[in-house]
């Protein structure tokens, strides 16, 4: 197990019952490493399609100078799906949960985490 993934394993046991799946993909598009359990979703094609939401993120946030985006939270009747860039923003992490979860916990357990996988992608 490579340690980006072993880094996403102790997210998803730390998380608990309420993790569906999370996901490091680059600018552009590409899954870099994941970890799932029973997503209701593709994946890799959704890996692609977040990487259009997170550029128009940033692109809208600087265009209204709102300032850097922290995270991106959607909201469906089935799942929350949160997303925020790593590093230097050519990556970004996604973490797909339950509608149980606590939107609190699982935005700080990125945020303590965030450095973590930042560190072992293989650059």
């Amino acid at each position: 197990m490579s340690a980006i993934e072993q880094v996403l394993r102790e997210f998803r046991n730390e998380l608990g019952s309420e993790f569906l799946a999370t996901n490091v993909v680059g600018m552009d598009g590409l899954l870099i490493a994941t970890e799932a359990a029973g997503a209701p979703v593709d994946v890799e094609a959704g890996a692609a399609r977040f990487a259009m939401v997170m550029k128009l993120a940033a692109k809208v946030s600087e265009r209204m100078k709102l300032g850097d985006v922290d995270d991106n939270l959607i909201t469906t009747d089935k799942v929350f799906v949160l997303t925020r860039f790593l590093g230097d923003g050519s990556y970004f992490w996604g973490v797909l949960v339950s509608k149980e979860a606590t939107l609190g916990v699982v935005r700080l357990l990125m945020r303590e985490y965030a450095d973590r996988l930042w560190q072992a992608i293989p650059r």
